[in-house]
């Protein structure tokens, strides 16, 4: 039960900031940038049942997934975190295998999620002008999904599917790591990690092939 309403309250917390984005966002749309945004919504096009399952595929085995899961395990290996896990190849390989287990239950939590509530929780490049303006959209979009409309709101199957995941990994965690703190630890992370690819996704597209709206 603890874990639960621990669950809720970090729901709440990162509901709050994203609610407010996607508001701002909103309002802005309708007092600057309402040609902008029909524009975007024109040009937008929802991908079928097929397209998202194709790109659940891709996002999910990646090799920027790999190289994130490598990532994560190398620091938790130089911090000894778990310490149960020990050093050596043994002790990276249960980190990698624990932060890659980690990426696909959160991809299968969230494709499930966006199927049902017609959410599209793909990075698009902004149309936005001005390095301010751009970083904005890219730390948003870390919070916003698009709807079949074209338009961005709070993206539930995100963070739903990223809060579930921190509380389901605490079942294979060691003592020392399976508690409600080190789950809110994990949440923080998630979207830290993913807020700051968004920013490399918006300035180095063809680094990160960035998807374009057409």
């Amino acid at each position: 039960m603890k874990l639960l309403n621990t669950a809720w309250v970090i729901c709440g917390f990162l509901a709050v900031p994203g609610a407010a984005l996607a508001a701002s966002t909103e309002v802005n749309t309708a007092v600057g940038a309402g040609q902008a945004s029909a524009s975007a919504a024109l040009v937008y096009t929802a991908p079928t049942q097929s397209d998202k399952y194709h790109h659940f595929v891709a996002d999910t085995f990646s090799i920027e997934s790999v190289v994130r899961a490598a990532a994560g395990a190398a620091i938790l290996q130089g911090m000894n975190t778990p310490g149960e896990w020990g050093q050596g190849a043994e002790g990276y390989s249960k980190r990698f295998a624990s932060d890659y287990a980690e990426h696909v239950i959160r991809q299968s939590l969230m494709f499930g999620a966006s199927s049902a509530l017609g959410e599209d929780n793909r990075y698009f490049l902004s149309q936005r002008a001005g390095a301010g303006p751009r970083l904005s959209y890219a730390l948003e979009s870390t919070f916003l999904a698009r709807t079949h409309s074209g338009h961005r709101r709070l993206s539930y199957s995100r963070i739903g599917s990223v809060v579930a995941t921190a509380f389901i990994s605490r079942t294979w965690q060691p003592r020392s790591t399976n508690g409600g703190h080190n789950a809110e630890l994990s949440i923080i992370s998630v979207f830290g990690a993913e807020a700051g690819f968004n920013v490399a996704r918006e300035f180095l597209p063809r680094i990160f092939h960035t998807r374009t709206l057409q």
